[in-house]
Order: C-alpha cells, then structure tokens, then sequence
C-alpha cells in the first residue's frame, strides 16, 4: 500500500511555459518566407507599387523578417542591427500613405501569410491579423508630411493577449 502523504509531496512537471507568436509561427526561417511573399507582393500590386516601386531594394525582405521576429517574441536583432522603432518610424516618413495603400498592404500581407504556410489556426491568425492593422495604422501616421518619427519606445512586443 502506498502512502497517501507521498503523492502530496511528489515532484509535479513544471508547465511549459506557452510559446511566443514568433515561435508559434516556425521562428525566422517562417518569417523569412513571409517577408519574400509580401515584398513580392508589394512589388507587383498597382497599388502597392505607388509606395514600394516595382525594382526591389537590397536587405528589404530580411530587414522585414528581422523586424517581425522582434514583435513576435524572437530575438531583438532589429533593436541591435538595425536602430530599433525610431529607425522603423524613419522608413516610413514623409511616404504619404493613404488609407487605401494601407488596407491593400494588409490583404497582401494576410495572402503572403496563406503562401507561407503560416499556422492556420484562428487565434494566431486573429493576432497576425490585429498586429497588422495596428502596425499599418501607425505607419499612415508617421508617413505624414512632418509627423513626429522621433521614438525612445522599444519595439513593440506583440503576444497572444
């Protein structure tokens, strides 16, 4: 017979604790092929092409990834490599983005997402898709003629709640 008083004391698994988006999503070599999806994307859609050209600009699809890996849990290489927020706001100024570049930018991103092969289930597609309308919003802002791109804020972390 076992004694009951050894159950209680036994050592209990720790939980794991809950992986982040970035992880969630495959970790950079995912983010990478979702970068190269957009960025074609944004290259070749008539609307998309009045912000990015059509000709593609050395370091974009890896300095997007970099930048997505550190809003979604991954290591912070855009902070140490490429200048953080203030350096992301700074891409976007004086670009003048309108509301309809924005919510095309955001189908494609969702459509890229589809291409690769991103997890399909609802919660992280809820918060991919929240993510992208939050960050989009604020880049129509910064992309004023004259808007404040001037930051001390990290990059935003962007988590399941």
């Amino acid at each position: 017979m076992t004694d009951p008083s050894a159950a209680a004391t036994a050592p209990q698994p720790e939980a794991q604790p809950e992986p982040t988006i970035f992880q969630h999503l495959g970790g950079a070599p995912a983010l990478v092929k979702l970068a190269e999806a957009q960025y074609r994307r944004c290259l070749t859609d008539p609307v998309l092409t009045q912000v990015f050209g059509t000709e593609p600009r050395p370091g974009h699809v890896e300095h997007l990834a970099t930048w997505l890996g550190e809003v979604f849990g991954g290591p912070d290489d855009y902070t140490q490599q490429l200048g953080g927020h203030g350096a992301l706001l700074r891409h976007h100024a004086n670009l003048g983005l309108t509301e309809p570049q924005r919510q095309r930018f955001v189908e494609a991103f969702l459509a890229a997402a589809d291409e690769a092969g991103l997890p399909g289930d609802e919660r992280f597609r809820r918060r991919f898709a929240e993510y992208l309308e939050w960050g989009s919003q604020i880049a129509v802002e910064v992309s004023q003629p004259g808007a404040d791109t001037s930051t001390d804020q990290p990059v935003p972390q962007w988590g399941w709640s």
